[in-house]
């Protein structure tokens, strides 16, 4: 799909991820952005393969896109938001180890963006922020947002637009679900666990 001109121009950040499933915590990242940025639209977009978890073998892409998908419309329908969510599967579709660069060039194409696109992150990826997959492009396509927990002190990284959110930690582990903790699913997430037969249930 390209741009079409029906699609309206709003400021947009991605949150990528395996979503291995999509849980409490991840939702908190969204309200937490919508409440400490400006931001209009966030587009969720689990990956086939990350490029950061290849040793492991993940849910069936199909489980975990149509997971995010029930997550977000329970989210939406409880927490009314000003954010537009979308999900996309542009990295299951490519296929293949997904590499953010070549996400956010899709991403560009397929989305009218206000301003430079926003980019949701951990501060656990931040020290191997220089290592990443054609860096010097993507640090000029994109504001890297950074959500650090306790009070950390994201690092100046010179030529990177950084802005840093300082968030409460919300306990919530995909490794604890996968190991049949579902006390951090949302109610239809864990409908959708128990009757695929996920995660050990």
């Amino acid at each position: 799909m390209m741009l079409t001109t029906e699609m309206k121009s709003k400021t947009t950040c991605i949150f990528g991820g395996t979503f291995d499933p999509i849980h409490k915590g991840h939702l908190h990242i969204l309200n937490q952005l919508e409440e400490l940025t400006p931001y209009e639209r966030v587009i969720v977009i689990p990956a086939r393969i990350s490029n950061f978890k290849q040793e492991s073998v993940p849910t069936p892409a199909v489980d975990r896109y149509n997971m995010v998908k029930i997550a977000l419309n329970e989210y939406s329908t409880q927490h009314p938001t000003r954010l537009e969510l979308l999900v996309s599967d542009v990295e299951i579709k490519r296929g293949g180890v997904s590499y953010t660069y070549d996400t956010v060039v899709d991403i560009l194409e397929r989305y009218p963006v206000t301003g430079r696109l926003g980019l949701i992150m951990g501060d656990d990826l931040l020290p191997d922020l220089d290592k990443w997959y054609r860096i010097d492009e993507l640090k000029e396509l994109v504001d890297f947002i950074c959500f650090t927990r306790d009070k950390i002190v994201a690092p100046k990284r010179e030529g990177y637009h950084i802005r840093q959110i300082n968030t409460p930690v919300y306990n919530a582990s995909s490794t604890e679900v996968r190991g049949g903790d579902f006390s951090s699913l949302t109610e239809g997430v864990r409908s959708y666990v128990e009757s695929h037969g996920l995660y050990k249930a």
